[in-house]
């Protein structure tokens, strides 16, 4: 994988998505092929668009689907990540002691401003990026295409991780926390500006409030992360 620059400028708040408001309207404008059959809406997703079996199949190719995965040859975990690749995601530590949530929301920002070029070998012995596809616009796998501040990036929606059942609050701020830094790394692949550390400080809990506002959540309490803010990080479309 090689070096990644992180484009530029503040995020405040959630990008538009382009697939915002009609579906067919979005695909006549954009030349995107819509198909609606048995109620179901989907669309055909330009060449390289990718999709939850895409990252699957990378991850074996990559690592042997091994999220711990550290040989000693720089790379490391499901994705192999190069530290400076990583770095440029703006997280810390080894990518390879990281949850499999957070590694993979990585290589979906990754991906969706580069595409596969950060996996040459395996994604030419896959055909990732070679054809279009057919993307289903379900719940559990969606591909939006979405404005930010410098640069168009792709949000997919997924089935998200298991909530802990603790809720995220400034208390934890002396903690560093798998399940924290999963939902900072999603929060950052949405647009917003959020340090990925794994800690829940000040910033965070700034955002948690924002983020439920803006999709009129109701959490236990302001500025915490509770079940339904955490699964709407994963389910609801970027606005």
């Amino acid at each position: 994988m090689g070096a990644h620059t992180r484009p530029k400028g503040m995020h405040r708040g959630e990008a538009a998505p382009l697939l915002d408001i009609d579906l067919r309207k979005a695909g006549a404008a954009t030349g995107v092929a819509v198909v609606v059959a048995g109620g179901a809406v989907a669309f055909a997703a330009p060449a390289g668009a990718a999709t939850p079996d895409d990252f699957a199949r990378l991850r074996v190719c990559e690592s042997g689907n091994r999220y711990t995965a550290n040989t000693g040859n720089g790379y490391y975990g499901a994705y192999q990540f190069n530290l400076q690749t990583w770095r440029g995601q703006g997280l810390t530590g080894l990518p390879s002691d990281a949850s499999p949530a957070v590694q993979d929301a990585a290589a979906a920002n990754l991906q969706a401003q580069r595409g596969w070029q950060p996996w040459p070998a395996c994604s030419r012995k896959l055909g990732l990026g070679s054809s279009n596809g057919i993307v289903a616009a379900s719940a559990s796998n969606v591909v939006l295409t979405t404005r930010t501040a410098s640069a168009k990036q792709r949000w997919v929606a997924t089935t998200p991780p298991v909530f802990s059942g603790v809720v995220l609050t400034r208390d934890l701020v002396g903690e560093k926390r798998s399940d924290v830094a999963a939902w900072q790394a999603e929060m950052k692949l949405r647009g917003w500006q959020i340090k990925v550390d794994g800690r829940f400080g000040a910033q965070s809990a700034r955002i948690a409030q924002r983020f439920a506002n803006e999709k009129h959540l109701t959490p236990v309490a302001p500025g915490t992360v509770d079940e339904s803010v955490w699964n709407a990080a994963w389910t609801l479309p970027v606005t």
